[in-house]
């Protein structure tokens, strides 16, 4: 016998045992494949839509603001003459203080006394400030937590430099306004 004959006959003869062992199991009934599962889909909902206007609208988003602003903390107002070395104020914030040495309408005249006070190894930066009217560039040195140490500092500076300055206290929420470089 041919032996692609003989491959014929043994292909056929397993694919006819396979199909008598899976066709009974696969088309056997149980009762779980029976039951025909039905999907639970659960009514929509009934919505009803009124007519918004847009004044309404803004009304309530000014509500929301406000009671929004409502649960923000206040900042307090610290006008306590602090002597300590380190303290912090009704907010919370490290106190710390600036000599401000100069106000300017120009920033070049604010830069170049930063430039000089950088000359002689102070630590100085620079703020600059909008108004309605105008803008002003402050200059700064510091800032320091003793009060005592940035006080010497500001004799040393009126002795050295004749520049006499105002101590004031430094805030940390103004950083936005620094004038870099």
């Amino acid at each position: 016998m041919d032996i692609n004959l003989k491959q014929r006959l043994i292909g056929a003869v397993i694919l006819a045992l396979l199909a008598v062992i899976i066709l009974p199991l696969l088309l056997s009934e149980t009762k779980e494949s029976g039951e025909i599962i039905a999907p639970q889909i659960p009514d929509p909902p009934d919505i009803r839509s009124s007519p918004v206007t847009v004044l309404e609208i803004n009304t309530r988003m000014q509500e929301q603001a406000r009671a929004s602003e409502a649960e923000l903390p206040r900042e307090q107002i610290d006008d306590q003459d602090y002597r300590e070395d380190f303290a912090l104020d009704k907010n919370l914030l490290p106190l710390s203080w600036s000599l401000r040495v100069g106000s300017f309408q120009h920033k070049d005249n604010a830069v170049r006394l930063r430039a000089k006070l950088r000359a002689e190894n102070y630590r100085v930066y620079i703020h600059h400030a909008k108004t309605t009217t105008s803008e002003t560039w402050r200059v700064f040195v510091g800032p320091m937590v003793s009060r005592q140490a940035l006080e010497k500092q500001a004799a040393l500076l009126e002795a050295n430099l004749g520049l006499k300055g105002q101590i004031v206290k430094y805030k940390i929420e103004e950083d936005a306004g620094q004038l870099g470089g």
